[in-house]
């Protein structure tokens, strides 16, 4: 019989804990220039955010709010396209960065699983990257379901699986027994989007080739176009690692 976990290893099981401390948040934030891979996916996300933005919003958005906003570059890339822009996230130290890098969005320090600090608000855009695949079962359904209610009528919930199980990456990884289950299956993705009552619009795919940000199989300038040029091929979303999701409320399902 297992003994029940104290506080301290619950919290470290808790991704919520997982980016506090100043030193941790640093290090996060510095692996988005200074690592190879990291920065090159970091390039083809603001790429493909732009395309939603632009596809879906005609270039303006209204309200957006960027969930788990953790340093801030996802809220500073995307403020310049909204009427008003809010971050929150749960990590002090995550959001002192995102403050020196935001122009105007406003960032709040908040769970939202556990407090209501944007109730009564709505908004026109979502988005939420690198934490579902992170998070633990019950801390992603908690999270979407709670980001589903926050949508517009007609909003859009953007989000990543950047450990995508099926990649090419992480198959190699468990053959060579590198890989102890990471990320999240596409089966996995959609039964969580909907028991939040929403439906995928929209895939983009990055990240084909069998690279990580411990080996790059070519350099970077070989890679990034490579990389683009596999994105416009839909055959090959099984195999990437990084699949951004774009989502809304599914509607069918209400009387």
């Amino acid at each position: 019989m297992m003994a029940p976990m104290g506080r301290l290893e619950q919290r470290s099981a808790d991704y919520r804990w997982s980016h506090t401390g100043r030193e941790k948040a640093r290090a996060y934030d510095l692996r988005f220039t200074a690592n190879p891979h990291r920065a090159m996916m970091w390039t083809l996300e603001r790429e493909v955010l732009d395309t939603i933005v632009r596809t879906r919003f005609g270039g303006q958005i209204g309200a957006y709010l960027d969930f788990a906003c953790g340093t801030g570059r996802i809220v500073a890339h995307l403020e310049r396209y909204a009427a008003s822009a809010t971050g929150v996230d749960i990590s002090a130290d995550m959001l002192e960065i995102a403050r020196s890098r935001s122009e105007r969005a406003e960032l709040i320090e908040c769970d939202i699983t556990r407090s209501a600090c944007l109730q009564g608000r709505s908004f026109d855009l979502i988005t939420a990257f690198r934490f579902f695949p992170n998070a633990q079962p019950n801390l992603r359904s908690e999270a979407l379901e709670i980001l589903a209610s926050l949508l517009t009528e007609e909003g859009y919930l953007v989000f990543n699986n950047h450990l995508n199980a099926s990649s090419l990456m992480l198959r190699l990884a468990r053959m060579l027994r590198a890989s102890r289950g990471l990320g999240m299956t596409e089966n996995e993705v959609r039964e969580l989007v909907g028991s939040a009552g929403l439906r995928i619009v929209a895939r983009y795919h990055l990240g084909v080739a069998p690279s990580n940000e411990r080996v790059m199989v070519l350099p970077r300038t070989l890679l990034e176009p490579i990389e683009r040029f596999a994105s416009r091929w839909r055959a090959l979303h099984p195999l990437a690692q990084n699949i951004i999701y774009v989502c809304q409320r599914d509607t069918r399902r209400e009387p």
